[in-house]
């Protein structure tokens, strides 16, 4: 029987028990190491960071395979949230982007989408965090991690055989690491001074934010799909309204048939410079002050109910001088910040967790807590939110018209299929072989880090297209300049597959569905006809895993009856749907 001083000791403590903290926690203590996590409060609790993307989902279906978490691969899909966790949760199945003027109804011709993962890797997710959260939390405490939650931690003291953890009413608690994962509010980043402040980054913005009823899906409000042209419904992703010097971001929860949750998550986020806050006007003020700018963005607003207080935050970006040290390290979210605009932080979050996990594994053998052992990690977190800050800040740029978005936005999906498809290269060939030693190749160059950042000719075009927006900025060029230099970069980069249409601007909606056939056809370019420096690192394997992958998929949802393999069988082949039509308009729920 352990003593009780005994019981006080772990290898390593967690502070902050979100999805970051939990999921560490779950994959740490799976694979032998002492954990404990300290929450400061206890779950359910509210948070936002609910979208996720390409290098999010298939980011937990790398840790769920090499750590022997299988759980995570649960978290990582739609349809698997739904079958095994909540219903509570929306669907993602594209990213659209409505462009509005002052006072000027929503012009059809004025927006651009991409599509997220389809199944049998997707549909991505809109998390219900409360939901997630609590369970991530749960999978930790399962796999034998202590919890502690209403636990505020009041010091931290460092010394060459561990640290010691003091609470305000639980007493001292020793370990010889600890990981903080607290989020903007970072304990560490207090107690050891690592704020820049202000912080360098270029994005400087803020949010007005809460949680709503009764907001109407916005293709009920806007332009039919026969004049906008685009292949989805908006309400089936995360719909972004932008303005010059902001955006909206809409992500509801209600949007699949299967779906029991009536909230959808509304923020709108501008820039701190253009629009500084007003203190004669409330939150609520101010908030409704913004949507009724949007004529078409106001109806879509008409009948919506905030179900808890409007937050306002004062600049949402900050920043820290060190990632890792002695015997500490901080997760992604509770060293730096950029703005929410392409839903990055969980997908740098399971980026740093996956790099960081295999080190305290082994750490956790020999003793060696070194900051030199964690330098790696630093490296990617900091080069991942500088490549996010320039590649936000000049989108907020671009924000300036409509056509400039539509040419910077290619940037980031073209990176995104780069970064998405390093991970699937090793996730597949860990589907085909078995062999946990290509995880190993996460860490050589070309699949380092996120958004293909690691790969030379995708730095060169996102170096190039940057420096356009740099000229733009600084009214050097004009925008039909810099649109037309955007485009040639994207061009001389030579990774645009044929099939994606991002060397032409009238195609706004110009990466096909993500779906069976459509993946195939750029898996086959890229291992058969593309350029010498795509063919051999990305799309070498995968056909046999998708369709493996996708046979599970479907058996998973036959299981549950009729709907659910109508909705699987369609989701393999199509993305066009009319699930939101089966939400009944504000009014008449209203009426009732």
């Amino acid at each position: 029987m352990m003593t009780a001083n005994r019981a006080r000791r772990y290898d390593v403590a967690i502070i902050g028990s979100g999805i970051g903290g939990s999921v560490m926690a779950a994959i740490l203590a799976r694979n032998g190491v002492r954990v404990a996590i300290f929450e400061g409060a206890g779950h359910p609790r509210f948070a936002i960071g609910e979208s996720t993307v390409p290098e999010t989902t298939l980011g937990l279906c790398i840790l769920a395979a090499r750590y022997g978490v299988p759980e995570l691969a649960d978290v990582a899909g739609f349809s698997s949230v739904q079958r095994n966790i909540t219903s509570s949760c929306g669907v993602k199945r594209n990213f659209s982007w409505a462009y509005h003027h002052d006072g000027e109804e929503f012009d059809s011709s004025e927006c651009t989408q991409f599509p997220a993962l389809s199944a049998p890797l997707g549909p991505d997710v809109h998390y219900f965090r409360q939901d997630i959260d609590s369970w991530a939390y749960q999978v930790a405490l399962s796999y034998g991690a202590d919890g502690f939650n209403h636990t505020q931690i009041t010091g931290v003291d460092f010394a060459d055989d561990g640290v010691t953890l003091s609470t305000a009413n639980r007493g001292d608690f020793h370990a010889d690491f600890v990981l903080d994962a607290g989020g903007m509010n970072s304990l560490l980043g207090q107690e050891l001074d690592l704020r820049v402040d202000p912080p360098t980054y270029q994005t400087r913005t803020r949010t007005l934010f809460s949680h709503f009823v009764d907001v109407e899906p916005f293709d009920r409000v806007a332009a039919p799909a026969s004049e906008h042209k685009m292949p989805q419904p908006f309400n089936q992703g995360t719909l972004h309204h932008l303005f010059k010097g902001g955006w909206v971001w809409v992500i509801p929860f209600d949007n699949h048939p299967h779906s029991t949750n009536k909230l959808c998550s509304i923020g709108i986020t501008i820039d701190i410079d253009q629009y500084p806050i007003d203190e004669d006007l409330s939150p609520t003020e101010e908030f409704w002050k913004h949507v009724n700018r949007f004529p078409t963005f106001a109806r879509q607003m008409r009948d919506a109910q905030s179900v808890r207080p409007i937050i306002r935050t004062n600049r949402v970006q900050f920043q820290s001088r060190q990632v890792v040290g002695d015997r500490w390290a901080l997760l992604p979210h509770a060293s730096d910040f950029i703005d929410p605009l392409t839903s990055s932080g969980l997908s740098i979050t399971m980026m740093a967790i996956n790099s960081m996990a295999d080190r305290l594994i082994s750490a956790s053998h020999d003793g060696d807590y070194s900051a030199a052992r964690f330098k790696y990690v630093e490296r990617w977190i900091k080069k991942s939110f500088e490549y996010y800050d320039k590649l936000v800040g000049y989108a907020y740029v671009s924000f300036d018209s409509f056509e400039l978005w539509n040419a910077w936005f290619r940037v980031w999906t073209l990176n995104t299929l780069y970064g998405s498809n390093g991970l699937m290269e090793v996730l597949f060939a860990h589907d085909n072989t078995g062999d946990p030693e290509v995880f190993n190749r996460l860490e050589m160059a070309p699949f380092r880090g996120l958004q293909g950042q690691d790969n030379e000719k995708s730095a060169q075009m996102f170096a190039t297209a940057c420096a356009v927006m740099e000229d733009y900025k600084q009214k050097e060029i004009t925008t039909q300049v810099a649109c037309d230099r955007i485009f040639q970069a994207l061009s001389d980069s030579e990774l645009v597959p044929p099939t994606w249409k991002l060397l032409d601007p009238a195609e706004r909606s110009p990466a096909p569905s993500l779906t069976t056939f459509p993946m195939v056809k750029v898996l086959f370019w890229g291992r058969f006809r593309s350029p010498d420096h795509v063919r051999g690192q990305y799309m070498t394997t995968g056909l046999a895993a998708v369709l493996k992958r996708a046979g599970t998929y479907y058996r998973n949802e036959l299981r549950l009856g009729g709907s659910h393999a109508y909705i699987a069988t369609r989701d393999l082949f199509t993305v066009r749907n009319r699930d939101w039509r089966k939400a009944r308009p504000a009014a008449f729920r209203r009426s009732r």
